[in-house]
């Protein structure tokens, strides 16, 4: 189906960004994703009636603030989990700050809200998610890249978009780096 009607968007649409799967993409894809534009994307193409986004976060890190103040106050729906630093055996530190257990218990407890959802993640632990949403009569579309996607998770959803195939409307204009 061509990417400019999204006809299988029908109905109420609800958005849900798994940020750490997202970030991922991002390094493989070259480019970084403009989420003004993913939003303001959304809300030509369909009934968007809510657009979440999760992501573990530094306590220290004014940029990830500030990106966050941005998205909220275009209408995105922070959860938010700070990082924690667990000390492994060995000395080393290891950052742990999951959030899919955010995503579905918004998906869940929000599913009379929207009538398709769309997922942004590649995570292979939301097919139980998505047999639970088609159960109800749900329409969901995941969105991530072929190299960051479970099979199974292609398999469950209704529809599956590599990501690449918005760079010509998600990309971040970024300014000219000069030397």
């Amino acid at each position: 189906m061509p990417l400019n009607k999204l006809d299988h968007l029908g109905g109420r649409v609800a958005v849900f960004i798994d940020a750490a799967n997202i970030i991922y993409c991002r390094k493989d894809l070259g480019w970084k994703v403009d989420f003004k534009k993913l939003k303001k994307y959304f809300e030509t193409k369909c009934n968007l009636v809510a657009i979440y986004y999760y992501s573990a976060y530094l306590e220290e890190s004014i940029a990830q603030q500030s990106f966050f103040e941005m998205i909220s106050r275009k209408g995105y729906i922070l959860r938010l989990k700070r990082l924690r630093k667990i000390l492994n055996d060995d000395g080393t530190i290891t950052l742990k700050g999951n959030c899919d257990t955010d995503l579905v218990v918004d998906a869940v407890a929000r599913m009379h809200e929207y009538d398709t959802a769309v997922i942004m993640s590649g995570d292979s632990d939301f097919v139980s998610l998505i047999n639970l949403l088609k159960g109800q009569k749900k329409r969901v579309v995941v969105i991530s890249t072929r190299w960051h996607i479970a099979k199974d998770l292609v398999d469950a959803a209704d529809f599956y978009f590599d990501l690449k195939k918005f760079k010509g409307h998600w990309q971040l204009d970024e300014p000219m780096k000069t030397c």
